[in-house]
């Protein structure tokens, strides 16, 4: 499913502040950042702009190229999280050992699934669980027992770790694997059918490839998820391993950005709608919603207008979403950035100045 396609004008933005993004996007590419990007800027549930750019070898890059969305996988584990919870499945205050025995002896144990989705249980941001490859359960245990670096619900420590923990929480809650309740919950009810993990070499769309993943040096990945705690943890994992397209995200994003809908079609009631948008944390800790970055949180490139309700998410391969509920606004870019040895953080600018030109491209 597609949103439909509009007029910039039709639906109260500027084409010229448009442009101004895309501009953006086409320096980006000249300076090598990255090979491949799409560009996609919604509002009220239709297209205003979504273009390719650049090239996936050798091929020029098509609007509907699939990209390795990284990060952008915790907001759909969040927002199955969501609906496990409308449906009476589990509680945001249910415990790590609620759901998972294994961490009933566990430091980690009482942290609870509200704090694992807001990055505030108190584990790390990061540990090679990969090296060497042990396998899901083994790296599952590793995460257990992780000694926490602060007590749960006191300091926001973006963390990997707790969504691949979220993300099997959710799995055993459901009694499914995780790629198949993230399509029975979050994709499939909105027709975002080509988000997905572990996709088809043979598919017909061209898949960007990334590389430079400490785990494999030297490869050029295709189809094959780039973080490596997720590769070895066999390619789905709560916090990374999602592949999609721009279209995918638009649906998600105006969804959320929305009344919870999109072209009919429910993603999450009002309730959960308020937990994806708003700061469940208190402002002198950080700014997270169950599954998405919020002011004051630095981690988005919400720039300086953005408006004071917008949210959003990262990936490290350089993919991004941003919303803004107040404006309607739904921008999604998606890059291969990882594919550039010596990037040096320009995708950051780039993010920044997108939103920006969208930003000012409201008119009313």
């Amino acid at each position: 499913m597609r949103l439909p396609r509009r007029t910039p004008a039709s639906l109260g933005l500027d084409a010229r502040r448009l442009r101004l993004a895309r501009r953006h996007v086409e320096i980006g590419l000249g300076e090598g950042i990255y090979d491949a990007a799409v560009l996609a800027v919604a509002r009220h549930g239709a297209m205003a702009m979504h273009e390719a750019f650049g090239t996936i070898e050798g091929h020029p890059t098509s609007r509907d190229a699939l990209f390795d969305l990284a990060s952008l996988t915790k907001t759909f584990c969040a927002t199955a999280m969501l609906r496990l919870a409308e449906d009476g499945v589990l509680s945001l205050s249910d415990t790590v050992a609620d759901w998972v025995a294994e961490a009933a002896r566990a430091e980690l144990g009482c942290a609870t699934l509200r704090q694992l989705a807001t990055h505030v249980s108190g584990l790390p941001a990061w540990k090679p669980l990969y090296d060497p490859t042990p396998g899901k359960e083994a790296m599952l245990r590793a995460i257990l027992e992780t000694p926490l670096a602060n007590a749960p619900g006191t300091v926001y420590e973006y963390s990997d770790l707790g969504y691949i923990l979220l993300g099997e929480v959710d799995s055993r809650a459901s009694g499914q694997p995780l790629e198949d309740l993230i399509q029975s919950t979050v994709t499939g009810p909105i027709g975002a059918d080509e988000v997905g993990y572990l996709p088809s070499l043979n598919a017909e769309r061209l898949i960007a490839p990334t590389a430079n993943c400490p785990m494999r040096p030297g490869e050029v990945l295709r189809g094959v998820v780039h973080d490596a705690n997720a590769h070895a943890y066999g390619g789905v994992a709560g916090h990374a391993g999602l592949f999609g397209d721009a279209d995918g995200l638009a649906l998600l994003g105006s969804a959320l950005a929305g009344d919870g809908f999109v072209l009919g079609k429910r993603l999450v009631g009002r309730p959960a709608l308020r937990l994806a948008r708003t700061n469940q944390l208190t402002p002198e800790v950080g700014g997270h919603t169950i599954g998405w970055f919020c002011n004051p949180n630095p981690m988005c490139p919400f720039g300086d207008l953005a408006g004071p309700d917008a949210f959003g998410h990262t990936g490290f391969t350089g993919t991004m979403v941003v919303c803004e509920p107040s404006a309607g606004v739904v921008v999604v870019l998606l890059t291969n950035r990882v594919l550039n040895p010596a990037d040096n953080n320009g995708i950051k600018r780039v993010r920044r100045q997108v939103v920006h030109a969208v930003a000012s491209a409201v008119r009313q």
